[in-house]
């Protein structure tokens, strides 16, 4: 019986960017095409963490949008956002993929992803030793917070529309959670 092949970047270099799954335990994840809504909200959040990536900002970050980040030979990930700490990264490599840890990443549930970026994606950035994880939850309307402890994820907190706060690992920047989501639809009938 022989041993399951183990998948690396060796494996996917040659197939275009867009088709690239990302490696998990060394075994293929495809993603699927995000939602409009999902996109809109990546470019919100990113707009909002984004000012944290500016040459005005001391101590600041670069942030990037779906980054390919090889954690190991048999891991490499494509978080809807990710961001480094210029002080430990002074120059963001333009790698593909990029062989530093980022310091955070985000992920935005989607129907198809929602229970893999809860678990499988958690347990692996939490092994990678990634001190920032946030979560948001369009249908609930929802970011989750959560912080490195030792190698286990703990809840610094959960946030709704009516949050506007300075969240970890941005100390500087205050997020206004509502902005990142389309309007709520008012009840009834839509007036024609």
């Amino acid at each position: 019986m022989s041993k399951a092949h183990l998948w690396t970047w060796e494996d996917i270099v040659h197939l275009p960017e867009m088709e690239q799954p990302e490696i998990i335990g060394g075994q293929p994840f495809v993603r699927a095409i995000a939602r409009t809504t999902h996109g809109r909200i990546v470019s919100q959040l990113s707009r909002q963490v984004g000012r944290a990536d500016s040459p005005d900002v001391r101590d600041g970050w670069w942030i990037s949008v779906e980054p390919s980040v090889r954690l190991s030979p048999h891991n490499i990930v494509g978080p809807d956002l990710a961001g480094w700490r210029k002080a430990r990264l002074p120059e963001l490599p333009d790698d593909w993929p990029l062989d530093v840890r980022p310091d955070w990443v985000c992920e935005v549930l989607s129907p198809g992803t929602a229970r893999y970026d809860r678990s499988t994606k958690a347990q692996l950035y939490a092994a990678s030793g990634i001190p920032h994880y946030w979560i948001v939850d369009p249908s609930e309307r929802l970011v989750e917070v959560l912080e490195l402890s030792g190698d286990k994820w703990r809840v610094f907190g959960v946030f709704g529309d009516d949050d506007k706060l300075v969240l970890p690992p941005f100390g500087e920047f205050d997020i206004t959670v509502s902005d990142l989501f389309l309007p709520r639809r008012p009840a009834g009938p839509i007036a024609p």
